[in-house]
């Protein structure tokens, strides 16, 4: 099957296929093709699944889910070069479909939301602002403080700030930022970024 696939690529034995060529002919129908897709993303996919904190049962769950709703969608695919970005996605979703289903969160009512765009996005916020909190306890002392102090209002003053730390309103400034910079450092570890969410 290999072989055949590579001939009909016009790919040399002992080169890969792009994923973009592999996309195509699992389009085609070419298993082969799709089980070297399987192979390369799951590593992936496994590692996006694993934020969710899943039992090991439900994290294949999904891992399976995701698979079988990409290989009935895959005609979708319009080009195999965002195949990555796309089984995150919907990984994504499902990992929020299961967490919705199996623990109770306090949000508003999801019908109320309309489109299921909105609902994605507000699971999305809701989850990813218990992982922030997460974070932000592995922060050290005086910048979990200083954090937490800062997000209390939409609008904090340092003054006030400097006040209730019994810290200088100079120090504030670029304790603030050591802060930021940490937390988008932890949040990058796991991968989390602007993409993730889109």
């Amino acid at each position: 099957m290999q072989a055949q696939t590579m001939e009909r690529l016009g790919t040399r034995p002992d080169t890969r296929p792009d994923t973009a060529e592999l996309v195509s002919a699992a389009r085609e129908g070419d298993a082969w093709a799709w089980e070297q897709l399987v192979e390369e993303f799951s590593p992936m996919l496994k590692a996006r699944i694993r934020r969710f904190r899943l039992s090991h049962e439900d994290a294949q769950d999904v891992l399976q889910t995701t698979w079988m709703l990409a290989w009935q969608n895959l005609g979708s695919v319009e080009d195999g070069h965002r195949m990555p970005g796309w089984l995150a996605t919907i990984a994504f979703r499902e990992c929020l479909k299961l967490t919705k289903r199996t623990k109770e969160i306090c949000t508003p009512d999801l019908d109320s939301l309309g489109s299921t765009d909105d609902v994605d996005r507000e699971l999305a916020r809701i989850w990813l602002a218990g992982t922030l909190e997460e974070l932000v306890e592995e922060l050290p002392a005086a910048q979990r403080v200083l954090f937490r102090a800062l997000t209390e209002t939409s609008e904090p003053h340092y003054v006030d700030v400097a006040r209730r730390l019994g810290r200088p309103v100079g120090s504030i400034g670029p304790t603030r930022a050591r802060t930021f910079a940490r937390l988008r450092g932890l949040l990058q570890a796991r991968e989390i970024t602007r993409d993730f969410l889109d």
